[in-house]
């Protein structure tokens, strides 16, 4: 993917839109082990501050009116637009989340779509008016750069039907029909978080998140990546890397002992802060460090499917197939 050719658009007031910019000198990285090496990746980023707020201060939304100006009616809005607790680790602190839909107006106000933290289809609604517009523009303005990704992976079809490959054919498919429909970025998670320090498990994503756009709107957050420089990088000692943790935290972020110093990548999200990878291809967690009165407000926008079949083929799928698809 090239990231310059990916533009963000702008509101009336700016003089330019801003371009995502790759982060790494080395624009492709790699990221968990897959069967035939690790998967690669890239990462975008870019400040976008004034749309941010744009976004946040729609009169209809549930964000606005909390910058600077208390929050008288935020619990009535935050419920209107469907935020429920969603409990994240053992000591039951819960993050708000709503699950929204905004497929290049195709589906209507009111649709189901897969959600892959429940591995279901969920019912869900349009979000405000304004991340709705933002989103079919942003899906349009870089119309090039996903026509480039759906050709590809028509190709990758193609190839895999010659080589008699159903499983790699199948997977293909699920992706090309998603870029078509214009389903990148159709699904999205809202998230606002009004604690203090919160730190969530390292983790994958489901295949949703193969490409992957992250907003905030307020607050700060701090994403930390693993990432390695070579397809074929190995993981350091078992022993070293097992030490002092939990079973099952060998790859885990937060353990320090599982990588080198440089294969770790602390991103603070900011208001204004946008990027643009796949969290499907490399370990991560956030660590989030608001306060009651200084709330994260954020979006996760990644593939919208509409078919449950295909959602569930490619969501927890860890094989090559998945590793080559763009």
């Amino acid at each position: 993917m090239l990231l310059r050719a990916i533009a963000v658009p702008w509101v009336a007031c700016s003089t330019a839109p801003p371009v995502f910019q790759h982060f790494f000198p080395q624009h492709v990285s790699y990221g968990i082990q897959l069967p035939e090496g690790r998967a690669p990746f890239a990462f975008g980023h870019v400040k976008a501050e004034d749309l941010m707020n744009y976004l946040r201060e729609d009169p209809d939304g549930p964000f606005t009116g909390t910058d600077g100006e208390g929050f008288k009616g935020f619990e009535s809005r935050v419920a209107r637009w469907g935020f429920e607790e969603d409990t994240i680790n053992e000591a039951l602190e819960s993050i708000l989340k709503a699950d929204w839909h905004a497929t290049a107006f195709q589906l209507g106000a009111e649709a189901s779509v897969f959600v892959p933290r429940t591995d279901a289809f969920l019912p869900s609604r349009q979000p405000p008016r304004r991340i709705l517009a933002f989103l079919e523009a942003f899906r349009q303005v870089s119309a090039g750069c996903w026509g480039r990704v759906a050709e590809a992976l028509a190709a990758l079809r193609s190839r895999a039907e010659a080589e008699e490959s159903v499983d790699l054919q199948e997977s293909a498919a699920v992706f090309h029909h998603a870029m078509r429909q214009g389903s990148q970025f159709g699904g999205l998670e809202a998230q606002i978080w009004r604690g203090g320090d919160l730190v969530m498990d390292s983790h994958t994503d489901g295949a949703t998140a193969l490409l992957h756009l992250s907003l905030t709107l307020g607050g700060r957050r701090v994403l930390r990546i693993s990432r390695f420089r070579e397809r074929h990088s190995p993981y350091k000692p078992q022993g070293s890397r097992r030490r002092g943790v939990p079973p099952g935290d060998e790859v885990s972020v937060w353990n320090d002992e599982a990588y080198y110093p440089q294969e770790l990548c602390d991103f603070p999200q900011v208001k204004g802060s946008v990027y643009i990878s796949s969290p499907f291809c490399f370990e991560h967690g956030v660590k989030y460090e608001s306060s009651f009165a200084d709330p994260v407000f954020a979006l996760q926008c990644r593939f919208a499917f509409a078919n449950l079949t295909e959602a569930k083929l490619v969501n927890g799928q860890r094989t090559g197939n998945m590793r080559s698809s763009p």
